[in-house]
């Protein structure tokens, strides 16, 4: 049986700095299927948005926009497997992340989504310590630019943070717990298909190695995601996940990731039909 995939490239205003690397992991996973004679086409957001009618099999998805993931939604309603699904994608948007890595039961920093429009309630920032380090991040997407992930520490400097963020019409921001380490990069495709990961500098344990793959194994699964990929840091023998998200560029394995995306692809084409 013959199967149809297309892939959609990530908005340029969500791809800071990566457009090219984003573009390239999706080639190479297209380019992969095409050699199993899966036919395919690639996508810009607008096109996709624009084609009255979208038939496929299956969507490889690095869309972000609201818009774009409410056309992806209904693709995969008529029967496309989509990495990742418009949901998965969706639950990467920091306002989610944090209860969605809360129900995997991995080690996060602790945080707290607040207001960037009101003065901080005590309340709602559980146990976070306003008098030891804090990043505050923007509350819906990943970070676009370098003022949307900023440390900050007292009372006095994250607010001015908040402020700034208010400022620029970003209702919401996470203030998430430091958590002093080494961060390390690392990248996956569920099912068992390929996990890496890469520190800052030096060699990783084994076990750590092992430790961190099993929880994003388990971030991945109850994100729902497919292609995925984050940050972590390694305190001692400790680590906590700092960051997750959908589809990362992969740009230091792509080649090996690329072939891994495929592989996954065509094993839930198999399941899916």
């Amino acid at each position: 049986m013959s199967y149809r995939a297309i892939g959609i490239y990530r908005e340029p205003e969500y791809s800071p700095g990566k457009v090219e690397a984003d573009a390239a992991i999706l080639d190479a996973s297209l380019a992969e299927l095409s050699r199993e004679g899966i036919e395919t086409e690639a996508l810009s957001p607008t096109e996709f948005l624009d084609r009255h009618e979208i038939q496929a099999d299956l969507v490889l998805a690095m869309c972000q926009s609201e818009s774009a993931l409410r056309r992806l939604a209904e693709v995969e309603r008529n029967g496309a497997v989509a990495i990742n699904s418009a949901l998965a994608i969706r639950n990467c948007y920091r306002d989610l992340l944090a209860p969605g890595l809360g129900r995997a039961g991995v080690p996060t920093p602790v945080g707290a989504l607040v207001r960037t429009d009101q003065r901080i309630d005590q309340r709602a920032l559980g146990g976070v310590d306003l008098e030891q380090p804090v990043f505050v991040k923007r509350g819906d997407l990943h970070a676009l630019g370098a003022d949307d992930v900023q440390r900050a520490i007292g009372r006095q400097e994250v607010e001015a943070k908040l402020n700034s963020f208010a400022r620029r019409g970003v209702r919401r921001a996470y203030l998430q717990q430091e958590y002093p380490g080494g961060v390390i990069k690392f990248y996956g495709v569920s099912g068992g298909s390929y996990f890496t990961a890469l520190p800052e500098s030096g060699e990783l344990p084994e076990i750590a190695i092992r430790e961190l793959s099993d929880a994003a194994q388990r971030a991945s699964t109850a994100l729902g995601l497919e292609a995925w990929g984050g940050d972590a840091v390694l305190n001692e023998d400790r680590f906590a996940i700092i960051d997750f998200n959908d589809w990362p560029s992969f740009s230091r394995v792509r080649g090996q990731a690329a072939r891994a995306i495929a592989r996954r692809a065509l094993s839930l084409l198999a399941r899916a039909r």
